[in-house]
């Protein structure tokens, strides 16, 4: 998705590119399941609201961080929400910390700022972008630890459909002045943001329900790995060793933190 950003952007709003992300997310989502994930449990819409809003507060920060401050130093900035995420758990869900989670924090943001190189390749461009990008990260920890509680009742197809809808809400404002010009590269690079979106939050929040919030998120943030590998294959960008030794020590960090189940889980087809 990352990758699928960055060729957008050029042509379109970072918020616009987001919500074109949150309205066709929904759209797919609905469509694969026939819109018979919509009800929520009771006393769930809250919650589901709540993961809506700050998953789409926090997403619209990346992209506006991307824009203002470089790729790079945002995907940093943004990549400490696993850091959050544990935060949130341990005060609000209960979930336990040990020493063991702690390396394992400490070996994701290594192993990211590894991928990402070194400050000079970072830039020094510091502002409201770097600011942004780790207000973002705050956000997205929080609705990781929301999604993660959610999954002990709610199937994933409903907590990713509702996350969408409320995105798509909160980022329809940015239309309001017009939309930029159509092309066929810009068309290419929003169906691409949009299908690998909806596939990929899916997949997060399924995974939730089965590990605890904190590993959940260190498993998504291996993103940047993945984001680095796409750029270097399809935007022929050279591939260093750097990027595999860092993305290394992140899936060192995933394998570190172990599994944690969850109380319960909401299975999909108890859902349906």
């Amino acid at each position: 998705m990352a990758v699928c950003v960055r060729l957008a952007t050029p042509h379109m709003a970072a918020t616009q590119v987001a919500c074109v992300r949150f309205v066709g997310s929904f759209v797919v989502l609905v469509l694969a399941t026939r819109a018979r994930q919509l009800r929520p449990a009771p006393g769930n819409a809250g919650r589901l609201i709540l993961r809506g809003l700050l998953g789409g507060a926090a997403i619209t920060c990346y992209y506006v961080g991307i824009s203002r401050a470089g790729a790079a130093l945002a995907t940093l900035l943004h990549s400490t929400y696993p850091i959050f995420t544990a935060l949130f758990a341990v005060l609000l869900l209960g979930e336990p910390f040990s020493r063991r989670l702690g390396s394992a924090l400490a070996l994701n943001v290594l192993g990211t700022a590894v991928v990402l190189g070194s400050p000079r390749d970072l830039g020094t461009q510091v502002g409201s972008g770097t600011l942004i990008a780790l207000l973002g990260g705050m956000l997205a920890g929080g609705a990781l630890a929301t999604a993660s509680e959610l999954r002990r009742s709610e199937s994933a197809s409903l907590v990713t459909i509702w996350f969408m809808a409320v995105g798509a809400l909160l980022t329809a404002p940015s239309f309001a002045g017009g939309a930029p010009g159509w092309s066929a590269p810009l068309a290419l690079a929003l169906a691409g943001v949009v299908v690998t979106s909806a596939s990929g939050q899916w997949l997060l929040h399924h995974g939730l329900g089965f590990v605890s919030a904190t590993t959940g998120s260190l498993a998504a943030a291996t993103g940047v790995l993945t984001t680095a590998i796409l750029e270097g294959l399809l935007l022929g960008q050279h591939l260093s060793p750097r990027v595999i030794a860092g993305g290394l020590l992140m899936l060192a960090a995933v394998g570190l933190a172990g599994r944690a189940h969850p109380p319960a889980v909401a299975d999909e087809a108890i859902a349906d």
